[in-house]
Parts: C-alpha cells; structure tokens; sequence
C-alpha cells in the first residue's frame, strides 16, 4: 500500500510565519545584523523543510515507479480478462445459434413424423377400403375391422418399406435432436453465466486500476505543489535576505566615509563593499569577486597538481562580518563598528572595510585545517606563488591572502 503524503502541521506553521515574514520588514528602517541572522534562520527552517520534502517527493517517485509497475501487470491482466470476457460471449452466441438450429430441427421432426402418420394411416385407409366385400371374419364386426385395419397396416408397412424407415429415422432424429437441444441450452445458460462471471471481473480490474491512479497522481500533484512552494518561499526569503545585506552593506559604506577614520591596524583593507552579482564560486568552497575568479580557479588547479589541496572561505557579506567582529572584537556597539581592528583578536576590520567584504580576501585552508603557521606545504606554495596570481598575504594571519595584502 503506498503511503500517504502530506505537510505537518509545523511545516504549514512555518510557511504561514514565514509568507508573513518575506513581507514584514519595514521599508522606512535600515535592517540590522540581527533582523538578518533572523531572515537566515527562517531561511535555513525552510530549507531543512524542502530538503525533507526533497526526500518525501524522491520516496513517492520511487513508489510511483512501482504503481506504474502494478499498472502495466493490471493492464495485463485486464486484457486477458477482456480475452476471456469475449470468448465466454462468442461461445455463449455459438451455443444459442446451436440451440436455436436444434430447436428448430425437432420442430422439423415432429412434423415430419406427423406427416409420415398421415401418411401411413392414409394409405391403410385406402388398402382397408379397397377390399371385396367377400372378406369373411370370425370375430364381431368392430373387432373383425380392428383386426382388419391392423392387419392391412401392417400390410402397408411391409408394403411401403420406405416410409416406414422414413418413420423411425425421423423419431429416432426427433430423440437426437431433443437431447442436443437440451445439451445446447445447458451449455448457454453456463456459458452466460461465465460471460457475466468475467464481464464483473473486468469491471473490478478497471474500478480498482482507476482509483490506483487517481490515488498516485493526486499524491504526485501533492508532493510537487509543495515542494514548489517551498522554493518559491526560499526564493523569496533568498531575495530578502540579499535586500537587507545590501542595505546593510550601503549603509556602513556610507557611515565608514562620513566616520573617515584609520583603519587601525592589520586586517584592514580600505574599504567598500560589493553586491550578490559581482561575487562567484572558484571552486572549493571560495566565492571571490567576478574581476579575480579566473585566476583563483587557476591557483586552486596549480596547487592540487602540485599535491597541495587547498579550501576555504573567501566572500564575507556585512552580516558575516559584523558576526565576526562579534567574536573577536565584542559584542558592544563600539567593539563591532569603532572599534580599532588591532586591539581585536585577531585583528578584524571594522564592516565595510574588509578585503572579504569585496570578495578580494581568501582564508586558506590545506587538509580541511587552517593554515595557522609559516611553515608546512601550503604555506610554502602559497609563498613561493601566489602574487603569480595576484595575492598577497596578511603578515599577521598566515591563513589569510588578499589582492593588496590587506
């Protein structure tokens, strides 16, 4: 029996939260980094939503392969049904076609053998009459012309040997042909129940193949409505979320221009900051700027040839790094936005003027681990050939390379 799919009640909870909520923010506030980690949060309940859904959709595919299946071997089983439903008809129409001509062939006997009668007792009607009056009999007249009339019968019988065959051929053809008519009327009383017996069952065969189809289809419909709407609904919180990054990325442009402060250290890098559209994927985990992509690509293929595996993180949107000045600045207004990047551990640049903020910074990472130490093959490789691809590394951060060593 398939099983039955559907939404829980916490999932269409959260769709309804989450419908709200692409529509909630208000447009006349700039957002914050919390009201972002909130956006990214419903993001990631609906993801995990649609990746269950994700599993449920490729389960009912699996389980609809198997109704076609079942549906290709009822198909089958409905067209033998069909088979025997028109043989138990032809064989039903056959048996009372024979019935019929048999009926009607003992009515032919029967007035047949009427017609011998009338015959054989016209003819000793006639031998009876034309006998002399002369004929003497011992018995009584009615029995004298009893005996007579039997006698002249049987003259007539032996006389007219012919008819008499005719006689008993048509009554022995009239006991044949009653008893083939009786067979022929069993035969299609069985055979009609037989072709009423299949006729049931193929209409069982079809109900139950309809049903079994409306079922899976209904089910399918189902299960791709919803994982539909859930993509549609991270696709909204996708586009809210990018929305807000960008206002937040503008608006700490614009508060470290006014602010025209020193960078304050290592790990600063001057400044400013990029949208969604100038950022791709080099491979391995590193998003970097559209203007640098080639040659990161390049790097990351030199270096796995060279038997150096390298990995990490390279674009950092806003939200990401006022959530890492968090961790290593503080959590205070001034730790996260004033704070000097020096006097954190380790020095962090202030949002809105990180090399990761531009796409333009990667942290390196060799074997899944942090390059945490000049030494070792990847930082051997990387010192010896990375500005071949225009990167430069960050005195203070052995893991961390940029286009202008910031």
């Amino acid at each position: 029996m398939l099983r039955h799919f559907t939404i829980t009640r916490t999932v269409l909870a959260l769709l309804a939260a989450i419908a709200f909520a692409a529509v909630s923010l208000p447009a006349a506030s700039q957002p914050t980094n919390d009201e972002i980690e909130t956006i990214r949060e419903e993001r990631r309940e609906v993801q995990a939503a649609a990746a269950e859904k994700a599993k449920e959709v490729d389960a009912g595919a699996d389980e609809l392969e198997l109704v076609t299946a079942a549906l290709v071997s009822m198909q089958a089983s409905v067209n033998a049904q069909e088979g025997r439903a028109a043989d138990a008809q032809r064989q039903l129409v056959d048996a009372e076609i024979r019935f019929a001509e048999s009926t009607e062939a003992v009515a032919t006997k029967r007035e047949e053998i009427v017609q011998l009668r009338e015959l054989l007792a016209q003819r000793a009607i006639v031998s009876f009459v034309n006998q002399n009056d002369e004929s003497v009999f011992t018995q009584s007249a009615d029995a004298s012309q009893a005996i007579r009339m039997q006698t002249l019968v049987d003259q007539v019988t032996q006389a007219d040997v012919d008819v008499a065959e005719l006689f008993r051929a048509a009554e022995e053809d009239l006991q044949i042909e009653e008893e083939l008519a009786n067979l022929a009327q069993i035969r299609a009383d069985q055979l009609r129940v037989r072709a009423e017996e299949e006729l049931a069952l193929l209409e069982e065969e079809e109900e139950a193949r309809a049903v079994l189809t409306a079922e899976a289809e209904e089910r399918l419909e189902r299960l791709l409505f919803e994982r539909q709407s859930l993509a549609q609904l991270d696709a909204s919180l996708g586009a809210k979320e990018q929305a807000a990054v960008d206002a937040l990325a503008a608006e700490l442009a614009r508060k470290a221009a006014a602010a025209a402060a020193p960078a304050g250290g290592g790990g600063g890098g001057g400044g400013g900051t990029v949208s969604r559209a100038d950022i791709s994927n080099a491979g391995n985990g590193i998003w970097v700027h559209n203007s640098i992509v080639g040659n990161i690509q390049r790097l990351l293929a030199d270096a796995a040839a060279a038997g150096v595996p390298l990995a990490g993180g390279g674009y950092r949107d806003p939200a990401g790094q006022i959530a890492v000045r968090k961790n290593n600045c503080g959590t205070s207004n001034y730790a996260i936005y004033e704070m000097p990047s020096s006097q954190c551990r380790p020095p962090t640049a202030r949002p809105g003027r990180s090399m990761h903020e531009q796409g333009r910074a990667i942290d390196f990472t060799y074997n899944g681990r942090i390059i945490g130490r000049r030494s070792g093959p990847a930082w051997d490789w990387l010192k010896a050939n990375a500005a071949n691809y225009g990167l430069y590394n960050l005195p203070s951060e052995p893991w961390h390379w940029s286009t202008n060593g910031n």
